[in-house]
């Protein structure tokens, strides 16, 4: 296993190399600059070192800008300008909510409660931590959300005598956490790193942006959709086992036993629900934007009398490799752009004759190829970077607004209903719960119906309150 990992690594550097030497062969042309076609080059030749894990993520987007000053198309003074961007900085600052409450009992507290409803029903108890799972992920880090969850519901399925890996019921809750993670995150614009990526390409293409509560309009309608829908094929197709109320009981004492909110948790909702609130009134307030409402925010949960976190503590829970390469695409895409690459792919796009199909058919069988591709190779941000710029172009000239491919594309790309090959979903495949079949089985209708649901809404609801138009 090292070693066909340490050739699949060669192998990435090998084909960077081999990328950037041809762009430097390469003549420009009437389409195409010289400059273009080494933008071009040096943009794939990340993306190359990204599907081989040559390097961590945010090292390989690091190395690309210092590469790009040798090649002449960018100046080492203005090569890092994307980590300056508020994109960057809300991105650090979010995980201040995941820190928070991954200190905090509040996920055990809501696991109670949805559980009492669900009572002795195991259909309605995959439901509970489905919908426990998709709130969370609204505002919390998608891995932080399903090692929580799923640590919660191994109390029930380990008080019901449930061996995981045999369990139906066990099938069930891991899938079914490990997909609604995916949707909830992409809800709103805190639920995923994706989701500020694409803000953040916008702004820089377009110097427009998406509101908070303009996403949510956009997005969260199909993302609750598929809770109901995602939840009937789980319980049709795994069939969970009966469980009897006393299953519950571990659960239900520890709940119990934290007695009333502690001041911590007091403090820990105030913030849960405070920024959301206030990332939405951003939407009639200028001055309360998405990043100072977040910086503002972290701030508050170190100050005396408050003090929910230490520094330590917060910076365990930033993923740093996926800020610095949130920051690396930025700076690729301003290069790229500026080198007059953006462009370029946009006109090879809207030659192709896809457009051609209507509005509706063009998006959906993209984004379905997109999908498909994505599931056995699961590079979203790498995707993203060189995706969103043509379909933008694309919208554009179809009158719709160019927000609209970001969103879906960043949906899309947070996770995947197929094969367990996505990181995210690679960490609920583990302890031989469940085998790549029942994913398949239970996610590949409603992969067809997320994507048709998103191609449909997105552009209509974006048109409707005129996101970026």
């Amino acid at each position: 296993m090292a070693e066909q990992s340490s050739v699949k690594q060669i192998t990435g550097l090998v084909l960077a190399a081999l990328i950037v030497v041809a762009g430097l062969l390469l003549p420009g042309n009437g389409d195409l600059t010289h400059e273009g076609i080494l933008g071009l080059a040096l943009l794939l030749a990340t993306v190359a070192l990204w599907v081989c894990d040559s390097l961590p993520m945010g090292v390989a987007g690091l190395l690309a800008l210092v590469v790009a000053p040798f090649l002449g198309i960018a100046q080492i003074n203005t090569v890092f300008s994307g980590f300056g961007t508020t994109t960057v900085i809300f991105a650090i600052a979010v995980f201040g909510l995941t820190a928070i409450v991954m200190k905090s009992n509040i996920a055990i507290r809501l696991t109670a409660k949805l559980t009492s409803w669900a009572g002795s029903d195991s259909k309605k108890l995959v439901l509970a931590f489905m919908c426990v799972s998709w709130l969370l992920s609204t505002v919390m880090n998608d891995s932080a959300v399903l090692v929580l969850v799923i640590g919660l519901s191994q109390i029930v399925l380990n008080n019901a005598g449930h061996v995981i890996g045999k369990s139906q019921l066990a099938k069930a809750l891991y899938i079914g956490i490990a997909l609604c993670a995916f949707v909830g995150g992409g809800a709103t614009p805190a639920g995923s790193s994706i989701n500020v990526l694409v803000i953040g390409m916008l702004e820089q293409s377009m110097g427009a942006t998406i509101g908070f509560l303009d996403w949510m309009i956009a997005c969260a309608p199909p993302c609750a959709l598929m809770v109901p829908i995602l939840w009937l094929f789980i319980i049709k197709i795994l069939k969970p086992e009966p469980i009897k109320p006393e299953d519950l009981t571990e659960l239900q004492q520890r709940a119990a036993a934290l007695g009333p909110l502690a001041a911590e948790e007091k403090k820990t909702l105030f913030f849960l629900v405070a920024m959301p609130v206030l990332w939405i009134a951003g939407s009639w307030i200028p001055a309360l934007n998405v990043t100072t409402v977040t910086v503002l925010g972290l701030a508050g949960m170190f100050l005396p009398g408050v003090k929910l976190l230490t520094f330590d503590e917060f910076q365990r829970e930033v993923p740093w490799t996926i800020v610095i390469m949130i920051g690396a695409v930025l700076c690729l895409g301003g290069i790229v752009g500026a080198t007059g690459g953006v462009a370029y792919l946009a006109n090879i796009f809207l030659s192709t004759g896809v457009t051609e199909l209507g509005w509706f058919f063009s998006i959906f069988i993209i984004m379905l190829v997109v999908y498909a591709f994505h599931t056995f190779v699961p590079i979203g941000p790498a995707l993203a970077a060189l995706l969103v710029p043509p379909l933008m172009a694309f919208c554009v000239s179809s009158g719709i607004s160019p927000a609209v491919p970001g969103m879906i594309l960043a949906i899309i790309l947070s996770g995947n209903f197929l094969m367990p090959f996505n990181p995210g979903m690679a960490l609920a495949y583990r302890d031989n719960c469940w085998k790549p079949i029942d994913l398949l089985k239970t996610g590949i209708v409603p992969a067809f119906i997320f994507v048709a649901v998103l191609s449909a809404w997105v552009p209509f609801a974006s048109g409707l309150v005129g996101i970026a138009m």
